[in-house]
């Protein structure tokens, strides 16, 4: 279809980023659009299935009809990141609904991700969801894209989507991570060997690694294996775009909240003032970043650390032991970290 006709056909409400695409169905192409109030931004932990919204009514749109919404003039910010590493904390910290909002693992990112993942075709619908995401809540408004870590598998689909956007890849070292996964409920470890499967179904790890690393004894390997996979593809994009991405380890994050949340602010190019940022920040970093009303600290996250560390020693030690043998020798070139504040 002609974009003259296309656009004829864009529903009237197309260009307002209140009218959120809460969903999309791959293979109908079809988004399920909403209207959301801007709180609803700050009260959802993710705007995916766990969306903390009552919705009046709900639109069935044809994916065709959206797809001539043109790209906003300022491209999104990007956060990609691997799992258990304090992204939900970055992208609150830089949510300044006056400036920029953050958009926090919109369920239409996980859609496509499940998609490419199961072999459907994504043709045309990134750059649909891009531009429907990346509208701006307010005149003049930037919009910081968080996507789940499921959807690494479409980051490089979604930086070729938005020419001129930037990102910041957040991880954490395996260490932290072997921690964190003991810390997650039954239910969220029993998501580690699908996790781990489909990072190395989406990049090039697999073919490197013995065999033995593909068969974890433990679930405290299963997690080595998960994390060694998803910071594979963190690599994948550090070489595939180069000077449009910056890669940041949670503990600076964790240490150091205030520097790092503005040095990425400035990176990602969005527009808050700095005592606003600093502000929020502060607010966000002494609080739970999935449940806001629990206050948190930087103190008690490292003595939990310390303490699982302690009772989970030799479970550590023998992960720690089996990833040195059989996936850190097979991993790419370490990812470049350099400190945030120079970033340029």
């Amino acid at each position: 279809m002609e974009t003259a006709s296309l656009q004829a056909t864009m529903p009237p409400r197309a260009t307002d980023a209140h009218w959120f695409p809460v969903d999309l169905h791959v293979p109908d192409r079809r988004f399920d659009m909403a209207t959301l109030d801007v709180e609803a931004l700050e009260r959802s932990t993710f705007l995916d299935t766990r969306l903390d919204a009552a919705l009046a009514s709900v639109d069935a749109v044809p994916a065709e009809r959206l797809a001539a919404l043109p790209m906003p003039e300022r491209p999104p910010a990007w956060l990609f990141h691997t799992s258990f590493c304090g992204s939900t904390l970055l992208a609150r910290a830089a949510h300044v609904p006056a400036y920029q909002v953050a958009l926090k693992e919109p369920l239409v990112l996980r859609r496509l991700g499940d998609a490419r993942h199961a072999g459907w075709s994504i043709d045309g619908l990134c750059e649909t969801a891009v531009s429907l995401l990346s509208r701006p809540w307010t005149q003049g408004g930037y919009v910081l894209l968080k996507a789940t870590h499921a959807a690494l598998n479409i980051a490089p689909d979604l930086l070729h989507a938005t020419p001129g956007s930037r990102a910041v890849l957040l991880t954490s070292t395996l260490g932290d991570f072997l921690v964190s996964n003991i810390k997650k409920t039954p239910e969220t470890q029993a998501k580690v060997p699908e996790l781990a499967e489909r990072a190395l179904r989406a990049g090039t790890l697999h073919a490197r690694l013995p065999p033995q690393a593909l068969q974890p004894p433990d679930l405290l390997c299963a997690a080595a294996l998960q994390w060694a996979a998803q910071r594979d593809l963190l690599g994948g994009l550090v070489s595939g775009f180069g000077e449009r991405v910056r890669v940041l380890d949670f503990a600076t994050l964790a240490e150091d909240p205030e520097n790092t949340v503005s040095a990425c602010a400035h990176w990602w190019r969005l527009p808050a003032p700095e005592g606003a940022l600093r502000e929020r920040t502060r607010e966000v970093a002494h609080r739970n970043a999935k449940a806001m009303s629990v206050e948190y600290s930087a103190q008690q996250r490292a003595n939990e650390a310390r303490m699982v560390g302690e009772r989970f020693s030799a479970e550590l030690a023998r992960a720690h032991a089996w990833a040195e043998r059989f996936l850190l020798p097979y991993m790419g070139p370490p990812l470049p970290m350099q400190p945030p504040r120079d970033w340029t």
